[in-house]
């Protein structure tokens, strides 16, 4: 993997020892003993992530920036989900080739999203504000992704082949907007 800054480190240390938290706190899956029903693949993740609002309604954002922030946040948000699945379904070679593909677009987004939280709560309790938000975020794609129970490392391989495929910024920043990926279906049954 690429170094990174020291605070985006921090941010990664804490979404991870959130998600070793849930692990270890969410025990065995029961296996299933029936057939389940057949699951669609996509996205696995919830495709545009909430923004958070300002700390106070003094606090506005252009219509420009309000769309600029949502289209950081959702790569974020991608990339979180990414990170979950690398690290819960041993996917780090993909992750570390969509991070090598697509490095400078996603530190674009993470630039945007470190000013909206500057902007929203304040130069110090804004940086709080970001690091509850990164480490809430893993914490629910985490959880999201214990629901799909053995679908999930299924949903991320196929997530991380769509990635992948894609051939620019621009083709990215429409697939963390758009609707999920052309369903795959796969059954969570026992073998």
């Amino acid at each position: 993997m690429t170094a990174l800054p020291p605070r985006t480190a921090l941010k990664l240390a804490a979404g991870l020892a959130g998600l070793a938290l849930l692990t270890a706190c969410a025990g065995k899956p029961k296996p299933q003993t029936a057939m389940a029903p057949a699951v669609p693949v996509g996205h696995v993740y919830a495709v545009a992530v909430t923004v958070p609002p300002p700390v106070s309604p003094r606090i506005h954002f252009t219509a420009s920036q309000q769309v600029a922030n949502q289209q950081a946040f959702n790569v974020i948000g991608l990339k979180s989900a990414l990170m979950v699945a690398a690290l819960t379904c041993q996917q780090q070679p993909e992750y570390d080739r969509f991070m090598g593909k697509f490095q400078p677009h996603v530190l674009a987004a993470q630039h945007v999203m470190d000013s909206y939280f500057r902007k929203a709560s304040g130069r110090y309790s804004g940086q709080a504000m970001e690091d509850q938000y990164v480490t809430g975020l893993a914490n629910d794609q985490t959880i999201s992704g214990q629901a799909q129970g053995s679908l999930f490392c299924i949903n991320s391989e196929a997530e991380f082949k769509a990635v992948l495929a894609l051939n620019s910024d621009t083709a990215l920043d429409q697939f963390v907007t758009a609707a999920p990926p052309a369903a795959v279906v796969a059954s969570n049954a026992a073998p």
